[in-house]
Order: structure tokens, then C-alpha cells, then sequence
């Protein structure tokens, strides 16, 4: 033990138990999906692949999400996002990356999906940033938050019906300088995705921007 964790030491993120962020019978409650779905339609789909069907030009490309958002995942990642505990990004990265498809791995770049800059004033960092970069660091890719910048103060997604969520980011995010992405493939991170609208619009402004492949990779999914 060192002195920090001597001074504060960890508790579990769920049930308060002293040890480590996820003690072994919460860790137990964590559920990974067990099959991808197509982030257009919401459809059974291999790796998360989005359907032939669904795809246009600026279309996502697909999104892997890693576990259901519920129990102690979504206890820590409330905790991760509200009560500042930037630190629960390093275990989450490691949950993120633990099954995701090793032939999918020739990203670029991981790009972060943006907060507005005040409400990232407020926290103090960006959730899904820390996330990439995490990533990043275990599989060799640079992780950055510099591709996309967040140009609307929405409201939070949570706080919205099913039916608002997609309007509500529409036309919130742009490029946040000239860049040109062709050929790139770059992974796509957040930390929750619902109705994955938010998704759907940031990889809408890459294609935009001539890249090949956007994949959004997500530690939960759910409502």
C-alpha cells in the first residue's frame, strides 16, 4: 500500500467496501454484452457492425460497447463523471479493452467525444479523454482530444426522453480546426451511449472530414 492510498484509502464504488474500486462480489455484477448491435438500428449485428442497409456516406462505420450500464458499472461511472473521481478511468479503459475484437485494432487515433468547454471547466477533465487515453496507452494508439470540439451547450442526454436525444446534439459538434482525416480510421470513445445519437453525429463530422473507418467504442450501453 502507498502512502496516498494509505491517507485515502479506495472503497468499492458500489457497496462502499475498503479495498479497491470494484470489490470481488460487485465486480461479479458487471455483465459484458454478449452480442453487438448495429448503431443505427439497434439490431443484432457481428461486432457491432453497422448494417449494409443502415450505412450513407457520413454513416458510423459501428460501435463496440463493452458492458451493461447498470449495477457497479454505473455506479462507478457516476461516480467517475460526478464526484470527480478521475482515477476510476484507468479500471474503466481496462473493462473497455478487456474483450474488444483484436482484429479491430488499427485505429489511427482514439478520438474523445467532447464536452462543452464549461461544463469540462466544471469537472475538471473530460471522462472520455481520460478513457482514450488510457486505451491508448495499452494498445499503442495515440489518444487525443483535439479532432472534434463540442460547439452547443446541450442538456445532458440522461436528462432527456428517447425521442429528444437526437435532436438535442444535432449541429452540436464540429472539427476544431481545418483538418483533413483521409484514410484515417479512428476509434470513437465515450463513456455511455443510450440512443447513440451522440455517436452518430460526432462520426458524422469525421466522415465529413474525409476519414475511412469511425468505430465508437463505449464502456456501457443502456438507458
Amino acid at each position: 500500500m502507498n502512502f496516498l492510498d494509505f491517507l485515502f484509502p479506495r472503497r468499492c464504488v458500489s457497496c462502499g467496501k475498503l479495498g479497491g474500486y470494484f470489490c470481488r462480489k460487485c465486480a461479479n455484477s458487471i455483465h459484458f454484452f454478449d452480442e453487438q448491435i448495429c448503431p443505427i438500428c439497434a439490431k443484432p449485428s457481428i461486432d457491432g457492425r453497422t448494417h449494409i442497409k443502415c450505412q450513407t456516406s457520413h454513416t458510423i462505420d459501428g460501435l463496440y460497447s463493452a458492458v451493461y450500464f447498470k449495477d457497479a458499472i454505473k455506479d462507478a461511472i457516476h461516480q467517475f463523471k460526478y464526484q470527480q473521481i478521475s482515477d476510476l478511468s484507468e479500471v474503466l479503459a481496462k473493462i473497455l479493452v478487456y474483450k474488444f475484437p483484436t482484429h479491430l485494432i488499427h485505429f489511427d487515433f482514439l478520438c474523445s467525444v467532447p464536452l462543452y468547454r464549461s461544463r469540462e471547466k466544471e469537472r475538471g477533465f473530460n471522462q472520455s479523454f481520460l478513457l482514450a487515453k488510457h486505451m491508448g496507452r495499452i494498445w499503442g494508439i495515440p489518444g487525443t482530444d483535439k479532432l472534434l470540439v463540442r460547439t452547443k451547450k446541450t442538456v445532458p442526454q440522461a436528462d432527456l426522453k428517447k425521442e429528444d436525444r437526437e435532436k438535442n446534439v444535432k449541429d452540436a459538434f464540429s472539427l476544431s480546426r481545418d483538418i483533413n482525416l483521409t484514410d484515417r480510421s479512428i476509434g470513437l470513445v465515450d463513456d455511455v451511449s443510450t440512443t447513440r445519437s451522440t455517436l452518430v453525429e460526432c462520426a458524422k463530422i469525421l466522415k465529413r472530414a474525409h476519414a475511412k473507418f469511425v468505430y465508437g467504442i463505449v464502456i456501457a450501453h443502456g438507458s
